[in-house]
């Protein structure tokens, strides 16, 4: 005997709304180890990790910290690396979408920050020529877009100058910002990333060896 229709209780189907477990990107970070900074390529991000090709040697159980494009850092481990490829494993959960934002909701200097490509942290001595006179200067930091130096004199905002970099191309720009001694550079011609981070390679290896 069936009951009747009154007393039949059905409970409603929930749903939930689920984000995607990993979004596929590319896009340029770094990876900042004990020793040395070094370009990444991120290939896909999830709230808990992400998959990075990096020309670094890497160690399963490593901890490196991410630099990504909107300025912000993340910890994690190295949970896999094989091929130049490597499976990075978040310390905390990250909201990905604020990670991948080229400009987050923050200050006006934050976004100033975040609109620059990750730039890998050094001091290297170099020539630059400006108006046709070499100077002896030291880099302190590069990126595919520009670099920040150290210079023995104070150019004008605007001025053109040009560097000259053991083991990279001639690489002209123009001055953007100038703070005491130290001076920020637009490339006219942006660096291959490919290029920019064997390069950094080499340096990490010679100032390790």
């Amino acid at each position: 005997m069936s009951l009747p229709r009154e007393e039949i209780s059905i409970p409603a189907p929930e749903f939930q709304e689920r984000a995607p477990r990993v979004m596929t990107v590319l896009t340029t970070g770094k990876l900042i180890l004990e020793d040395r900074e070094v370009l990444c390529r991120l290939r896909n991000l999830s709230a808990s990790g992400m998959m990075v090709e990096t020309s670094a040697p890497l160690e399963v159980d490593q901890q490196v910290r991410v630099g990504l494009r909107s300025g912000e850092e993340f910890a994690a481990r190295v949970a896999w690396s094989r091929n130049g490829a490597a499976g990075l494993a978040l310390f905390a959960p990250i909201d990905v979408e604020a990670a991948l934002a080229v400009q987050p909701p923050r200050s006006r200097i934050s976004r100033q920050v975040a609109a620059r490509a990750p730039r890998l942290a050094l001091e290297v001595p170099i020539e630059v020529d400006a108006r046709g006179q070499p100077h002896s200067a030291v880099l302190l930091n590069i990126s595919q877009s520009g670099a920040r130096l150290r210079l023995p004199f104070r150019p004008m905002p605007d001025e053109r100058l040009l560097l000259c970099i053991q083991g990279l191309p001639l690489k002209s720009g123009t001055v953007r910002w100038v703070r005491g001694i130290e001076v920020g550079l637009g490339f006219f011609e942006a660096l291959p990333f490919a290029m920019l981070a064997d390069w950094g390679e080499a340096q990490a290896s010679t100032k390790g060896s």
